[in-house]
């Protein structure tokens, strides 16, 4: 096989995995309608969990529930990544009570989001990730959008300040995004490396159904690298990140750190 023909399997293996998630999505609401909106989306954490079981590595657990440490008690998070060797509070099946110590990353699971919305879950998830006071993978992961990043110009300029306006004053707590198959948000903590320019950043990615695939590329990549010290393989790394994501960068929305007040 080509190095070519490689980076096209990858891809394609990344496009699946969209593929999968949304053929999914959907399954229960066919039976129950929207009347029933809460199950929906728990349905949506269930699925997502199970697949990061089938392909996180072993050294690692996945569950919901709550961070209890010094500072009292998280609210409850959709999804926890933890470290099983490390005691928990309680465990009862999937859901968990763990101490902030053993926690690799945690995840707000969501069906659709607007403006508001996502507002909303960036600030629940920079409080959650205020209490846990270490340095975690913080993510958003929406299995589709209502938000037409497109439209992002002077007419929505309130949209776009308010999103800017979030992202700058919850800093670093939230670095990954996932929106709808295409849209990726990564906070780079120190700089884009592809800018270089000193400056810790929000960029936004139009990754065109591959965005499912590059967050838990990232996730998985932050694991390896807490766990082993190392930076990942170049063989990994082609892997992970099969497409050139810098040429998807949506340049105008990037909300520079240096922005805030």
């Amino acid at each position: 096989m080509s190095e070519q023909q490689e980076f096209e399997s990858y891809i394609e293996y990344h496009q699946s995995i969209n593929a999968e998630l949304l053929a999914s999505r959907n399954r229960v609401r066919h039976f129950i309608g929207t009347a029933h909106n809460g199950e929906d989306g728990r349905y949506k954490e269930i699925l997502l969990m199970n697949y990061l079981k089938k392909v996180l590595p072993s050294n690692v657990s996945v569950g919901t529930g709550f961070v209890s440490g010094e500072d009292g008690i998280t609210k409850q998070i959709d999804i926890i990544i933890y470290n099983h060797n490390i005691p928990t509070l309680f465990s009862e099946g999937d859901f968990v009570i763990v101490l902030p110590e053993s926690v690799i990353g945690i995840i707000e699971v969501k069906t659709k989001l607007n403006i508001s919305d996502l507002i909303e879950a960036i600030q629940t998830s920079h409080e959650n990730g205020v209490k846990i006071k270490r340095s975690i993978f913080n993510g958003i992961f929406c299995f589709e959008t209502g938000i037409n990043f497109d439209r992002f110009s002077d007419n929505y300029s309130d949209r776009k300040y308010r999103l800017r306006e979030v992202l700058t004053r919850c800093g670093s707590q939230l670095n990954h995004i996932s929106i709808g198959s295409e849209i990726f948000i990564k906070y780079w903590k120190d700089e884009n490396p592809a800018v270089r320019d000193g400056i810790p950043a929000y960029s936004f990615y139009d990754l065109k159904a591959l965005s499912f695939g590059f967050f838990v590329s990232n996730l998985i990549e932050f694991i390896h690298s807490t766990s082993s010290g190392l930076d990942i393989s170049d063989n990994l790394r082609n892997f992970l990140y099969p497409t050139q994501k810098e040429i998807s960068r949506i340049v105008d929305l990037e909300v520079k750190m240096l922005d805030r007040q």
